[in-house]
Parts: structure tokens; C-alpha cells; sequence
């Protein structure tokens, strides 16, 4: 029994795959407001209970597949940012590397799904959104926290906020149709959030008792 049991995840795992792809293709094909769990279980192979024992809704369904494709994009990079012990460094190559992932084509016609997919139902629109940004957002605090510890970012920062900006951006720029200038956009403001970031001992920029910056105490 156990031994059919071990059979049986293999197979599960790979059904699971084949109604995401079906959701990625019949979206990217259809939009959103021609998908029915009737064609997804039609195109991926299974019955439309089989679905519902797995996802309670369209949306949530939506919700993973858009998740899943976000997470792959970027071969080989992934959703955390590096550690190096510099962390603006690290934040914008980490923003360089989602910024590909958000340049692909394919993601457009999904993010567009989740938004209706949010649209059509309000009451479970910030669930969704979480599904979507919760790979990304997590690690980047864990990454800011890190800059806190080590001195590099400040102490009283709203993390959080920090991470919902920058992932806004991206997404934003994917929404707007501006995929390709997501890089640049969120590199900007990344530069503007680390103005006000960096801990006081970091900010060697700023003139001290007055004097002009680049000037000595008169002799």
C-alpha cells in the first residue's frame, strides 16, 4: 500500500504541472474572461472535480499558476536576493534579475489575469495579490532586515513598505505595458528609497556644521 502510495505522488505532481500549463496556455491564448475550469480540465486531461478538490475558484487557481510562472522565469536567479554583505548592491541586482522575469512576454497576458481575477472578486483581491508578491516580498525583508543588523540601513525603516514599493514598481510597469523599462523604473526607485535608508552612519554625504559639501573649516 505503501509502495502505491509512493506510485501515486510522482503521478500527482505531474497532473498538478499539466492544469497549471493548461491555465498558462488558455490565458495567454483567451484572457482571463474566457476561462472556465470546464477548459482547463479538458485541456490538462482531468475531471472539473479533480480541479475543485485542488482550487476553490477560478481566481485562486489564476492566483497559483500566475505565482508559479513568476517563481521559474528567471532561471537560475530565483526570488531571493544575495547576500554579499553590501545590501543596495545586492537590491539592485536582485531588481535586474525579477525586472527579466517581468520582461517576459507571456507574464503580461498573466498579471492581466490576476487583476480581473482581483477585479472579479474584491473580497478575495488582497489574498490574490498576496499569492503573487508573498516569493517576492518575503525574502526581500528578510534581505533588508539583514542590512539593519549589519548597520547599513536604518533601524526604524518600514521594511514592508519597502518591499510592496519595489514589487509594485515591477508589477506596475508589467500592467502599464512598459515591461521593458521595468528595470529602470524600479532601479530609480530604489535609488530614492535608499536616500532615506541608509543609517546615519552610512551617509558620509551630507556636510557637517554647515560648511558646504566639498569645502574644509577655514583655516
Amino acid at each position: 500500500m505503501g509502495e502505491e502510495r509512493q506510485r501515486g505522488r510522482p503521478r500527482s505532481a505531474a497532473m498538478h504541472q499539466a492544469i497549471l500549463e493548461a491555465v498558462r496556455e488558455l490565458l495567454v491564448r483567451d484572457g482571463y474572461a474566457r476561462l472556465s475550469m470546464e477548459g482547463v480540465a479538458a485541456r490538462a486531461g482531468v475531471g472539473k472535480p479533480t480541479l475543485y478538490r485542488r482550487w476553490p475558484s477560478k481566481g485562486a487557481l489564476v492566483a497559483e499558476t500566475v505565482r508559479e510562472s513568476f517563481l521559474s522565469a528567471a532561471p537560475g536567479a530565483g526570488v531571493v536576493p544575495l547576500d554579499t554583505g553590501d545590501v543596495e548592491q545586492d537590491l539592485r541586482s536582485w531588481l535586474r534579475r525579477q525586472a527579466v522575469s517581468a520582461a517576459d512576454p507571456g507574464n503580461a497576458s498573466l498579471i492581466l489575469a490576476l487583476t480581473a481575477a482581483a477585479a472579479e472578486n474584491p473580497h478575495d483581491a488582497e489574498d490574490l495579490y498576496r499569492r503573487l508578491t508573498g516569493p517576492w516580498c518575503t525574502p526581500l525583508v528578510h534581505r533588508l532586515r539583514a542590512g539593519v543588523d549589519a548597520g547599513q540601513l536604518r533601524p526604524d525603516a518600514d521594511l514592508e513598505a519597502v518591499a510592496d514599493a519595489l514589487v509594485g514598481a515591477l508589477l506596475f510597469q508589467l500592467l502599464t505595458g512598459s515591461a521593458s523599462a521595468a528595470e529602470q523604473r524600479a532601479i530609480g526607485l530604489l535609488d530614492a528609497l535608499l536616500t532615506g535608508l541608509r543609517s546615519a552612519s552610512k551617509d558620509t554625504a551630507a556636510p557637517k556644521s554647515g560648511a558646504p559639501a566639498g569645502h574644509g573649516a577655514p583655516a
